[in-house]
């Protein structure tokens, strides 16, 4: 009799680190025999992530709708608001994952969490640490890919001398011969907003957070250059007002992250006290440039949590 299966997912608008970490771990849960593990997603591959899978020839995950009833490993995430529909309703029996812990469960499961750069470094780690197991070019592919779409290239302040010394195996494994070469071409497939409305932009890479009684949202997009992104500045603006009613939030925020120029330009609709709070910079026209600022894990997040708490 074959085992139940288990959806090995990550989390709403799927980024690269949480597809490639979702089929990589998914295998080797699978490889080894511990369980029957099935990479899922939940929401469209963004056309970053459909290019690695391209390169690599490797399937995209079965797309679910709702977790509801579902047994379920989760990576690159662990908080509710950032799960798939229908989590409340499903069983979780371990996290993979290099955020902050805010979960909460009945009964104990597995967890491993680690500040670094990328979920898919972890996961290269589990699979370097079992001799059993082989990492196959194509898995070292995906996972270097997400470790370097994660970290931007090492540029993030989330990465880690970890994050390097894995990305490196992993590159000989993959057979590439520049790993920043590579991780500029892959991070230019989501670069350009051309053909994509404002609410794509705004979700494409969205999460949504709890801090002193106060719900918002932060996306963020990654751009070879901001003069694209500032001349639909008014238009996301307006549909990110439309967000924050919708979702009753304090404030939704959007970092267009300047990938060559290390910086990110923040546009906020509603509350912008906490903003201004955080980072001691005026908010000008429901905007503000912070230099260095690639991270909304590490740069953006913090700051504002304590401004808000």
């Amino acid at each position: 009799m074959e085992k139940e299966i288990v959806y090995v997912i990550g989390h709403k608008s799927p980024d690269t680190d949480t597809v490639c970490s979702a089929i990589a771990y998914a295998a080797y849960l699978k490889k080894m025999g511990k369980l029957n593990a099935v990479p899922a997603v939940f929401g469209d591959i963004n056309p970053e992530t459909q290019f690695v899978l391209d390169y690599f020839k490797a399937k995209a995950p079965v797309k679910l709708e709702s977790m509801a009833g579902q047994k379920l490993v989760l990576v690159d995430h662990n908080e509710k608001s950032q799960s798939p529909d229908g989590i409340e309703e499903a069983k979780v029996i371990e996290i993979l994952d290099h955020h902050k812990i805010n979960f909460i469960c009945s009964e104990p499961i597995i967890v491993c969490a680690e500040p670094v750069g990328s979920t898919a470094t972890l996961v290269a780690k589990k699979m370097m640490a079992d001799k059993k197991f082989k990492i196959t070019p194509q898995l070292a592919g995906l996972l270097v890919s997400a470790i370097l779409s994660d970290t931007v290239v090492f540029k993030s302040a989330t990465t880690t001398k970890t994050d390097i010394e894995i990305a490196k195996k992993l590159g000989v494994k993959a057979k590439i011969k520049n790993l920043k070469k590579f991780g500029i071409e892959i991070k230019k497939q989501k670069a350009s907003l051309k053909g994509l409305d404002a609410k794509k932009i705004i979700y494409s890479d969205f999460k949504a957070f709890e801090a002193g009684g106060k719900k918002f949202g932060i996306g963020q997009i990654e751009v070879v250059e901001l003069k694209e992104a500032k001349e639909r500045k008014i238009e996301l603006l307006e549909k990110m007002a439309e967000i924050v009613q919708k979702e009753s939030f304090s404030f939704a925020a959007l970092m267009i992250t300047d990938i060559m120029n290390e910086g990110s330009e923040i546009l906020i609709a509603g509350d912008i006290e906490p903003m201004e709070k955080a980072f001691n910079k005026k908010v000008v026209n429901g905007s503000v440039y912070l230099e260095k600022a690639m991270s909304r894990k590490k740069d953006i997040l913090p700051p504002l949590m304590k401004a808000i708490e």
